[in-house]
């Protein structure tokens, strides 16, 4: 079936033993891509490509190993050279015209304008050199020679030594890392940072109660080294060895492992952070507050259901707004924006479509507006098994790398992909039409007021008119709210927060209630039922409480069960067990006595009378969702006439049959069509007065006459997700995964406009 909104996230978490196999192909590659930032190169330990590359600072020059280092103007589309018998692991184009330099169990640099060699260091283990920083200001790079020693070097006709720093004999050494302008030397070992100040003999250390510091990176400006501690980022200001600021993921939904710094912001005032192997944290370094956070998850076939997915490569771009990378399972290339978590339409499309393929390079250039890819497989003859620079904005390959010829190949460019017809407002604004700063995490309508409530990754709850496009009031809360209800006079709201709380307010006043703490992480869903006294609560563990909120207790816990297989012999009976799995949303059937509690592998029913669970309440079809507006009618799907189609359909309970059918779809009118194959699911609104029924199949949305069983109107609209209808039944609500709300309206069967809080600008 396909019927569950595409926003939901499922709390899967992989096993570790599929992490240290991830872990242990990486460490095999024995890769450290250099970083270009400004005038300096560092080393950054989250980008991932078996194949060496370096830009100039432009953008226009391009260093790439293959069988040869070669290197390309990517402006004349000329290459420049091949420089022969060089096998580098890691590169960087060096302040002299002409010079490159090359980093394996040797250094060497070399002059391909005059093709010679300038200078060399030779082995001195089996280990290979790694370059922690190279710096054209001064000329000068930083080394570290395996477990041995870190050395800095001044460059040019002659390479000379300048400082060296043993590191053999000393023990706990977690992490070593260079600032960009090659004057700081940072090295964990234990709980202390050791600061070297390498143009004078001063070092400085900075002691850290909380555990161990690892994986240090410094910021482009030098002055704000990171450390991972567990789920914990530290700033460290530089210039006074000290901590400056904190960045925790604390609650338990959120944290997918420990977090690892990745990459800086140009300016050093952003941090972007991989969250395990499933996310990526944007963090403020001056506050330590989280901006957003990226969650890779894709639809499962047939449920549409979102859940979590790791990368099996990936590069971001030097500014820290934008991740290019390869989902296990979407088998294409898709990028994010950081700056809100929303994915973008994908990079490699119909190319790559379902057929993972094999990746030896991901790179963006520096101006961020190309990507240079290594690919072995997809559906396109003129990339597969070559090198090739691709245009961000049209999603097109552009040019071919071949060593063997002297000009690149120019592709066809093609046109700008159209974006999807989203429905604009009739009189757009100059400003884009955001609602909240940070991703959009839930949405709700009031049933007695025309109210609608959002809530965001930003940590507000928004309290909106929707007919009116106006911004009432906000209410902060400490971190985003995945799961928002009203009671059913629309007096009492309740939002669940990240920490396991339930926070209330009285809706005439804003007057809040004293929270209830579930200790349940993550709430995922609430639910009231009929009156203001009781409230479903489900979080992060298997089981959904009734809370009674003015007493404050527990008085009931339900905990779902499902049937197993047992077999003996040749005999196999199905028994009641009780299930492992969280849930993911509640919806109550207004008008009877049903709760409805649905989770990855499917539904439960309760009978809120006697707390029994019911296999299928008498009436009912075998898979419904309620539409809550105090009527014996539900809506599900049914069987087409079509072979593989579903039809999305009106289901009068009281009656047992079909009260209206509505949309006939296939798996595939689910998906996107702009980007992978990814299943937005279905869902449907009934309006107050049951004229109006709203369907979403995918990206497109009809509006259906339910008496006449007859579509008024269809459009198409990107990534929405939820639909509500305001209490006078007079405006409809389309929730996107973009961060943006469309009001439409019954009157005109036209859009009215978008909702926009005007302090949020990007």
């Amino acid at each position: 079936m396909y019927h569950v909104p595409a926003t939901r996230r499922l709390n899967e978490v992989k096993t570790m033993n599929r992490r240290k196999r991830y872990q242990r192909i990486l460490r095999l590659l024995l890769v450290a891509i250099p970083f270009l930032a400004d005038s300096s190169i560092q080393a950054a330990p989250g980008y991932f490509s078996s194949t060496p590359t370096a830009f100039s600072e432009d953008g226009r020059l391009l260093l790439v190993q293959t069988d040869e280092l070669v290197v390309w103007d990517l402006e004349t589309k000329m290459l420049l050279a091949k420089i022969p018998s060089l096998h580098c692991q890691q590169v960087a184009l060096l302040k002299q015209d002409g010079w490159v330099l090359c980093v394996e169990h040797s250094v060497t640099i070399y002059d391909w304008k005059n093709r010679v060699s300038v200078a060399t260091i030779p082995p001195e283990s089996q280990e290979p050199y790694n370059l922690l920083a190279y710096s054209k200001e001064t000329d000068r790079m930083i080394l570290r020679h395996g477990k041995d020693a870190v050395s800095v070097w001044q460059l040019g006709s002659k390479l000379i030594p300048l400082k060296h720093i043993a590191l053999e004999g000393k023990t706990d050494i977690s992490s070593v890392a260079a600032s960009p302008d090659v004057k700081l030397l940072a090295i964990a070992q234990g709980h202390t940072i050791h600061l070297h100040d390498l143009s004078g003999t001063t070092i400085r250390e900075v002691a850290i109660a909380d555990g161990k510091p690892r994986d240090l990176l410094f910021a482009p400006n030098n002055s704000t080294l990171a450390a991972s501690i567990g789920p914990t980022i530290l700033f460290i200001d530089s210039g006074t060895a000290s901590v400056s600021a904190r960045a925790t993921l604390t609650s338990a939904e959120a944290v997918r492992g420990p977090l690892t710094p990745e990459s800086f912001s140009r300016d050093g005032h952003r941090l972007v952070a991989a969250n395990g192997e499933w996310s990526y944290a944007l963090f403020n370094t001056d506050t330590g507050e989280l901006v957003s956070l990226t969650e890779f998850t894709y639809a499962a076939p047939g449920r549409g259901m979102r859940s979590p997915t790791q990368l099996r490569a990936v590069d971001i771009t030097a500014d820290a707004d934008h991740l290019v990378g390869q989902p296990e399972h979407l088998h294409t290339l898709q990028i994010w924006d950081l700056q809100t978590g929303a994915m973008l339409p994908d990079l490699c499309g119909e190319d790559c479509r379902n057929l993972a393929p094999r990746l030896s390079l991901l790179k963006w250039s520096p101006t961020g507006s190309k990507i240079v890819v290594g690919m072995q497989g997809g559906l396109n003859p003129d990339v597969d098994g070559k090198i090739s620079v691709w245009d961000v904005p049209s999603r097109s390959p552009e040019l071919v790398l071949d060593p063997s010829r002297s000009q690149a190949r120019v592709l066809v460019k093609r046109t700008t992909p159209p974006a999807p017809v989203t429905m604009a407002p009739s009189t757009p604004t100059a400003a884009p039409a955001f609602v909240h700063a940070g991703a959009l995490r839930a949405a709700v309508t009031s049933p007695s007021a025309n109210l609608l409530v959002t809530s965001g990754d930003d940590g507000l709850l928004k309290i909106w008119d929707p007919g009116q496009g106006t911004l009432l009031r906000q209410l902060a809360l400490s971190g985003p709210s995945h799961a928002l209800a009203f009671s059913a006079d629309g007096a009492i709201l309740a939002a669940g927060t990240m920490e396991g709380d339930v926070r209330l307010w009285e809706t005439q006043t804003w007057r809040e209630f004293l929270p209830y703490s579930s200790n349940q992480g993550r709430i995922n869903a609430l639910q009231f039922l009929p009156g203001n006294r009781f409230l479903a609560v489900a979080g992060g563990r298997p089981k959904v409480l009734v809370v009674d909120l003015v007493t404050r207790t527990v008085v009931k816990e339900l905990v779902p069960t499902g049937f197993s297989q047992a077999c003996h012999g040749k005999s196999c009976t199905k028994k009641r067990a009780v299930r492992g799995e969280v849930v993911d949303s509640l919806s109550f059937l207004e008008g009877s006595s049903f709760l409805l509690a649905t989770s990855q592998s499917g539904s439960v029913v309760w009978d809120i009378t006697d707390w029994r669970e019911v296999k299928k309440p008498a009436g009912f079809p075998d898979v419904w969702f309620g539409l809550g507006w105090k009527r014996p009618f539900v809506w599900t799907t049914t069987r087409a006439g079509v072979p593989n189609s579903l039809t999305l359909a009106v289901w009068d309970t009281k009656n047992n049959k079909v009260l209206a059918s509505l949309d006939t779809f296939t798996k595939r009118d689910t998906e996107i069509d702009h980007g992978p194959a990814v299943a937005l699911g279905t869902t449907m609104a009934v309006d107050p007065s049951h004229q109006w029924a709203a369907t979403r199949v995918g990206e497109h949305i009809s509006v259906w006459d339910l008496s006449a069983q007859t579509k008024r109107k269809s459009f198409h609209i990107k990534t929405p997700s939820h639909l509500h209808w305001t209490s006078d039944g007079n405006y409809l609500i389309v929730a996107t995964l973009n961060r943006k709300i469309l009001v439409w309206s019954a009157e005109t069967m036209e859009p009215a406009h978008y909702l926009r809080d005007p302090a949020v600008t990007r």
